[in-house]
């Protein structure tokens, strides 16, 4: 089964994930496909791109048995292996479209940060977010302090960052984080689809121009870099042996670089 679906309806493409008995959970199999739905999409004649999500999480973030498979692989080669990981998700960032994401549930992680790369997010209310990388014993991943401090500003970033806390979509809109926010089902693909439609019915030239000076100065190899070489430091670390654990067991982490 495909873990990712495409389709366009006039000027409107929409890109699923498809995962949605894993909550969504971003897989290498998913990042490849997903890359290849976004080439698919770039050919596509479309005035805007909506990314949305099967079932009941957009994305609960990176998949948990990559993570233990990462925690397995030589170190020497995890930066690479992330970069690439990055790099497919990432890739909706170049689509000539402007892109839309449709946030409901929960969105944490690289779940969260794959919403931010997308120009424009409309999210449910009572959806649960939140950059959880800290608390899980794993450096950020995903251009997860570019994206959020472009989004949310400066202060806000390094709170959520930092914190790892959770918080809801209604905040995230009230911070400017979202553009509209709905607080039942119907209202989220209805305000979706009202901002699709708003945006499409600007000329395709004039959005595609925009949408290209939009990307001018927003190069994120560095902070990838950083992140690839943070991640594979903490994959090998005891750590993340613990936040994976904890999660598994359904219990809060002991960190063993935790002074006690």
């Amino acid at each position: 089964m495909s873990l990712v679906s495409l389709r366009t309806e006039r000027s409107v493409t929409t890109l699923r994930l498809e995962r949605p008995q894993a909550l969504n959970a971003m897989s290498e199999a998913m990042a490849k496909e997903f890359a290849a739905a976004v080439k698919r999409a770039a050919r596509e004649k479309s005035k805007v791109l909506v990314l949305e999500a099967a079932g009941s999480a957009f994305s609960a973030g990176g998949d948990l048995a990559f993570i233990e498979a990462n925690m397995k692989k030589p170190k020497a080669s995890l930066a690479g292996i992330m970069r690439r990981f990055y790099g497919d998700f990432l890739s909706i960032r170049a689509v000539p479209q402007v892109t839309v994401a449709k946030i409901h549930g929960t969105a944490v992680g690289a779940g969260l940060c794959l919403a931010l790369a997308c120009d424009l997010r409309v999210v449910a209310d009572d959806a649960k977010l939140g950059f959880n990388f800290v608390r899980l014993g794993l450096n950020p991943g995903m251009a997860a302090w570019p994206l959020a401090r472009a989004a949310l500003g400066d202060a806000r970033a390094r709170d959520l960052l930092f914190t790892g806390r959770l918080f809801s979509g209604k905040e995230l809109h009230a911070w400017g984080g979202a553009v509209a926010s709905a607080s039942v089902p119907g209202e989220l693909d209805a305000a979706c689809a009202e901002l699709a439609g708003r945006v499409a019915s600007g000329s395709a030239e004039s959005l595609r121009l925009l949408k290209a000076e939009t990307r001018l100065g927003g190069d994120l190899s560095p902070y990838l870099a950083h992140e690839a070489q943070g991640q594979a430091r903490t994959f090998k670390g005891a750590d993340l042996v613990e936040g994976v654990a904890a999660i598994r067991q359904r219990r809060a982490p002991r960190f063993p670089s935790n002074p006690r």
